[in-house]
């Protein structure tokens, strides 16, 4: 009889008593200084508080000089800039990543200042659906005094301005105005009011229904694979793929795990319902694949939903690490 070998003995996780150590490898080097319009944080990124609907505004003119722990206060959790850290503790010259589901383009956005203020060159994918969104990826990067590329149209065009764009040494970030997919073409994507960041690529059969169970028009956006997005970076080996897709991210990362093996040292995974926590630690466990993070999402379930995603109240993440590649 054969013994199931899960996980690979090699990976450490990162408890939350060392978070301190790691938030603090993010520090700006020189002490960030505040500006009427923006909070800027203690790794020196500026957020423009009126361009996010749902963030606190009286944080912008402010300077958030503490570590995040437990959180940010209006975007994310400690553990989520945990992640970051740990992709950049890596000793090369290029660190490159690729954001899906990006929003703003936070991830992508704080991963080319932090490498820029230690003098490390850093190159980086943003995949944002939501063309309002793409937007203020756009701003938000160029108020950090980061050159942008946007990559738009069909898949076609969108899969042309990736190649062009990898040959491109003046624009460090190219957003992608599509959803990210195993495989090229259109899906469906629902109209959400642009405070709502939970919209995604899911919908009832045969119903204008998305995972939490709200009606909403939909329209045709461009798909653009995971291969074609991979194939975009220099380098072979990508430090980290970021990954926030309400509700989709297993059927996403287990129909293009190949291409991801073959590809990513570290994997941040946002995580939407206790199935696709289950799902993705059983598929990836068995592939070698290590947990370095694991924090569950929190659901409360009320009223009815047509899905488990759609009771999350709180998202999770899984930080994965690819214990095959190495730079």
């Amino acid at each position: 009889m054969t013994v199931p070998s899960l996980g690979n003995g090699i990976t450490r996780s990162i408890p939350p008593s060392e978070y301190p150590r790691w938030l603090g490898m993010l520090d700006s080097p020189t002490p960030p200084s505040a500006h009427p319009e923006f909070l800027t944080d203690w790794m020196g990124v500026r957020t423009r508080m009126s361009m996010l609907p749902w963030a606190p505004q009286e944080l912008a003119g402010t300077v958030a000089a503490h570590h995040p722990i437990p959180d940010d206060g209006y975007r994310s959790e400690d553990f989520e800039y945990v992640a970051l850290a740990r992709a950049l503790d890596v000793q090369t010259n290029l660190f490159q990543m690729i954001e899906i589901g990006a929003g703003w383009a936070p991830w992508s956005v704080a991963a080319i200042v932090t490498c820029r203020s230690r003098g490390r060159e850093a190159r980086a994918i943003a995949v944002e659906a939501d063309s309002r969104r793409v937007e203020w990826a756009v701003r938000h990067a160029e108020d950090n005094g980061i050159t942008v590329r946007v990559a738009i149209g069909d898949h076609h065009s969108i899969e042309s301005t990736i190649r062009e764009w990898r040959d491109d040494d003046s624009r460090p970030l190219l957003i992608v105005c599509a959803a990210a997919w195993h495989e090229s073409g259109e899906l469906s994507f629902p109209k959400v009011p642009v405070d709502d960041m939970g919209a995604a690529v899911w919908t009832l059969p045969g119903t204008d229904v998305d995972y939490r169970g709200a009606h909403l028009e939909h329209s045709a956006i461009p798909a653009v694979s995971m291969r074609s997005l991979l194939e975009g970076l220099r380098d072979p080996i990508v430090d980290l793929l970021h990954v926030d897709v309400q509700g989709v991210e297993f059927e996403l990362l287990e129909a293009c795990a190949h291409e991801v093996q073959e590809r990513v040292l570290l994997m941040a995974v946002g995580t939407h319902s206790r199935i696709s926590e289950g799902h993705l630690l059983d598929f990836f466990l068995p592939r070698g694949w290590g947990v370095i993070i694991e924090s569950p999402c929190r659901a409360e379930y009320l009223m009815t939903r047509p899905t488990l995603a759609g009771f999350t109240v709180q998202d999770g993440m899984q930080l994965w690490e690819n214990p095959f590649l190495t730079h």
